[in-house]
């Protein structure tokens, strides 16, 4: 078996052991919840969406983005595929093993983009005002800056695909954009398990569980959950 066979093996089995990793429901946070973050689940991608008026507030690095916005949403992947220097199958399995850089992706909206996401790829999730500061310090923290402190922008090589930033984090098979996001959630407090969670849909189940919990008993708005087609 060649080294793309193996790694898919190994892509593969954590996807199936993904499905035993439930977050406790002991630790979900049920109190004090101030603010609303959404995580969202494309393909084999997962993102955060954040409003942007907190963004703004409690960010380092962001607030450009966020200004006069309503939401923000950030994701982190290799960087020449993510940017789109390259979506070649080659590109996408030597970024497992021998990335060059990665990237932070930034998308900031002015009205609501739900619309434009399936109602099933994204959950809700309501964090204290303390746990969103630690959030977006964690995504502050990923950013690399420059020799005067500022951000790095990369080239964004497709339409519509927002913006770029050079990320300080390395990525790799044990480390790539769905264990980012769990570590991200991880920072907010949530007991989730980002370790070996190497797809998309084992760090999306885990959300999707403490979201559902904290819509049973009444966390969560009407107008927060996602809408139907």
């Amino acid at each position: 078996m060649n080294v793309i066979g193996r790694l898919l093996v190994l892509l593969l089995a954590s996807g199936l052991a993904a499905c035993t990793s439930l977050p406790d429901k002991n630790n979900i946070p049920v109190t004090e919840v101030e603010h609303t973050f959404y995580f969202i689940y494309r393909e084999w991608h997962t993102s955060l969406m954040l409003d942007a008026t907190t963004v703004a507030r409690y960010s380092r690095h962001m607030q450009a983005e966020a200004a006069g916005r309503q939401f923000v949403r950030i994701g982190w992947g290799d960087g020449d595929y993510f940017t789109g220097r390259s979506k070649s199958v080659g590109t996408a399995a030597k970024a497992l093993v021998a990335s060059r850089y990665s990237a932070l992706q930034l998308l900031s909206y002015n009205s609501s983009p739900f619309a434009q996401i399936p109602a099933d790829t994204y959950v809700p999730i309501a964090i204290s005002d303390e746990a969103m500061r630690k959030l977006i310090r964690y995504l502050d923290d990923s950013f690399a800056l420059d020799t005067h402190g500022q951000l790095i922008p990369l080239p964004a090589y497709l339409e519509g695909t927002g913006h770029f930033y050079k990320s300080r984090h390395d990525y790799g098979l044990f480390a790539n954009c769905n264990t980012w996001s769990g570590r991200a959630l991880q920072a907010a407090g949530l007991p989730v398990r980002s370790a070996f969670k190497l797809t998309a849909q084992s760090v999306f189940e885990q959300a999707q569980q403490i979201s559902v919990h904290q819509q049973a008993i009444g966390l969560i708005g009407k107008d927060s959950l996602p809408r139907p087609e």
